[in-house]
């Protein structure tokens, strides 16, 4: 009898050991498994978030994205005053820049431009295009210039509040490059979803603007004149 208690003590012990050795070695393999997951998953989530951040940029860039107006510079046409403007970014107008017609500069006269401010690189401004490259336009007291010619590569922008906006009568032409997009709808708030009007306002005074004359560019000539010329040369 003792000698079977003996075997039952020294299989108990074995018992033990074997339930250890093979506890540790769980342990061991569940801490490297956990271990090599931990890198893999961060490494997952970068990729996607990088994948992301490259699709959003890209598409921002080339096609558009929802901004607010902040201000009263564009009062009425944006934020017009009343009860329901507020100082919070719910209670402004939010409008759907257009980049894409940015980045081929297919803007006229009447647009509503998005461009970083000349002042600060860190804001961006909405203001009325009035006149284009070529352009004359008379400012009155409103510039140091009472007449401006607008140089090649630049645009002439206002806000329709002319009693409080600081633009191009304050730091002269804007330089294309400058312009990232064009202000096409409002979005928000729901009451006052619209198309924007493209033309300038009579409170603007258009008839300010000289307009340049307008050259005819290869692109926008009839196709029978591109043979007349081929055959011209052909002819020499």
């Amino acid at each position: 009898m003792a000698r079977n208690n003996f075997k039952t003590v020294v299989l108990e012990v074995l018992d033990s050991r074997t339930f250890l050795s093979l506890k540790k070695q769980f342990n061991a393999k569940s801490v490297q498994k956990y271990v090599l997951t931990i890198p893999w998953i961060v490494f997952q989530i970068g990729k996607k978030a990088s994948l992301g951040y490259c699709v959003g940029y890209t598409f921002i860039n080339l096609v558009g994205y929802p901004a607010s107006v902040n201000g009263k510079s564009m009062q009425p046409t944006l934020n017009p005053p009343g009860p329901s403007l507020g100082s919070g970014w719910l209670d402004m107008d939010w409008v759907w820049v257009n980049c894409w017609r940015a980045r081929r500069y297919n803007f006229s006269r009447g647009d509503l431009l998005v461009y970083t401010s000349p002042k600060d690189p860190h804001e961006y401004l909405i203001k009325r295009l009035i006149a284009v490259e070529g352009d004359t336009i008379a400012t009155g007291e409103r510039h140091s210039q009472p007449v401006v010619r607008i140089a090649q590569g630049h645009v002439w922008v206002e806000g329709d509040n002319w009693n409080n906006s600081v633009d191009s009568n304050m730091y002269g032409a804007v330089p294309k490059g400058l312009v990232s997009g064009v202000a096409s709808h409002i979005i928000w708030p729901p009451s006052r979803v619209q198309v924007l009007d493209s033309t300038v306002p009579a409170r603007l005074k258009p008839s300010r603007v000289t307009r340049a004359e307008v050259k005819m560019e290869w692109s926008t000539r009839p196709w029978h004149q591109f043979w007349k010329v081929l055959l011209y040369f052909i002819r020499n």
